[in-house]
């Protein structure tokens, strides 16, 4: 038991060593370099970029800064004027929301849920003014009734245009599962 105790010792020193020092050649991801992140896929709101945006569109936009993509913007504003039919107020109000491809949180307030869509909305969605996404957000849903329904005009962020499309505001899926307990948010296996 000594002997392998002391081989394990020698095996995390020799480990330990090699791992030290400024040499980087043996990285994870050749080519990346340390402390500078890889962009593989923008998701941060769901649904506007696989909805909203053609497809080959979706490369220029994963290789963009979320917070300023002008073609992610281009596509919202496109589809909002003609495939969702929206007036121009409604399309430039949610091509300004939705564009950002970031979660806004609002730092400031002192509530204790999240709320997908609470900071661009100011809370009027009936939850919290923080921002951010909770579990039990439907966030696709949520995206429809912006992009076809009366949600913004619900709200006053705009006046009605009277073009909603009642049968695309929502995606129709309930929740699978309830959230029950501490991360990692999973039920136990069936």
């Amino acid at each position: 038991m000594k002997h392998y105790l002391a081989g394990v010792a020698l095996a995390i020193a020799v480990f330990g060593f090699a791992a030290c020092g400024n040499n980087n050649a043996g990285t994870l991801f050749p080519g990346v370099k340390p402390g500078v992140y890889q962009q593989v896929e923008l998701w941060g709101r769901p649904a506007v970029k696989e909805g909203l945006e053609v497809f080959n569109a979706h490369d220029a936009t994963n290789r963009s800064e979320p917070y300023s993509d002008p073609t992610l913007s281009a596509n919202v504003s496109n589809f909002m004027t003609t495939v969702a039919g929206r007036d121009a107020t409604t399309s430039a109000t949610v091509t300004k929301i939705l564009s950002t491809n970031e979660m806004v949180v609002n730092l400031s307030q002192s509530a204790v849920t999240a709320a997908y869509l609470g900071v661009e909305t100011g809370g009027a969605l009936g939850r919290s003014k923080f921002g951010g996404r909770a579990l039990n957000d439907d966030a696709v849903s949520l995206d429809l009734g912006v992009v076809f329904g009366n949600t913004l005009a619900k709200v006053g962020a705009v006046s009605d245009d009277f073009k909603e499309h009642p049968c695309l505001t929502t995606d129709n899926v309930g929740p699978q599962n309830p959230n029950n307990g501490p991360f990692p948010f999973l039920d136990p296996p069936v």
